[in-house]
């Protein structure tokens, strides 16, 4: 649940502005909105990386805005739109790095992991098509290949709610709507809350129960995915910004500058 969130990178630019959300447990939701709209940054709060200046964040019940306790990290799985894979590790090395959280010591830190966790990632990859490319380094592997494996990883932390940010919009639409199809049934499966920063109308129809479209900040639509047709988004779009006041931003907070 977000209440009334506003963010700012520097002091009098806001890259949102108010935003409020409710998403239930075990939603299968998405973002929309134009390029610069703020989805990356709502996406990034979500998952306790960037600190909340304005508004209250409250993640599987507990209030974000206090901070996210390590306990809860592994509960919320992350995909960023960069993947943020090892290329330099193979797909199952990828893979059980979402077990690393569950394990301490020199061991799992230099890649020896337990046989059960190591079976499980092998169990994750079959799921997803990608047995046979279980030992191939992730630079050898194809853009959608790639995906599956950050899938992958994200489920081995056995999270309860999964945020991704466009993390197929490198794709062509029928092999997206492949990877969201797999993402869609494995989280009915576990009764995942997921969250995604979507760009093509086409698999947000198809793929969402709900979709929210942020604009310059601003929440300025909210309805069942099914519902949202291509030419009403495009009038969301391009419609004129509705003037609004502004607070003032505090002294902040953070250095990236993407939104």
């Amino acid at each position: 649940m977000v209440e009334d969130l506003w963010f700012a990178y520097r002091p009098g630019t806001w890259i949102l502005k108010g935003v409020s959300l409710r998403v239930p447990p075990g939603g299968f939701w998405a973002i929309m909105g134009p390029s610069g709209a703020g989805k990356t940054t709502l996406m990034r709060i979500l998952a306790g990386l960037l600190p909340i200046p304005r508004g209250r964040v409250f993640l599987l019940g507990h209030p974000l805005h206090e901070g996210l306790p390590p306990a809860m990290r592994r509960m919320v799985g992350y995909i960023p739109q960069q993947l943020g894979l090892v290329r330099g590790l193979t797909a199952l090395e990828n893979v059980l790095m979402g077990a690393l959280a569950r394990h301490d010591g020199w061991r799992t830190a230099l890649g020896f992991f337990p046989r059960a966790e190591i079976e499980r990632a092998y169990a994750l990859l079959a799921a997803l098509g990608l047995a046979e490319k279980a030992g191939e380094k992730v630079i050898r592997l194809s853009g959608g290949e790639r995906q599956r494996v950050a899938i992958a990883r994200t489920l081995m932390q056995d999270p309860q709610v999964i945020l991704a940010d466009e993390f197929v919009s490198d794709l062509d639409l029928p092999r997206a709507a492949q990877v969201l199809a797999r993402v869609r049934e494995l989280a009915r499966e576990r009764g995942l809350t997921v969250i995604l920063n979507l760009h093509e109308i086409q698999l947000v129809q198809e793929f969402a129960d709900h979709v929210a479209v942020l604009k310059e900040g601003r929440i300025v639509h909210e309805s069942a995915a099914a519902a949202l047709s291509w030419p009403a988004l495009r009038e969301l779009i391009e419609a004129p910004p509705e003037p609004s006041p502004v607070p003032a931003a505090p002294p902040l907070i953070a250095v990236d500058p993407r939104a």
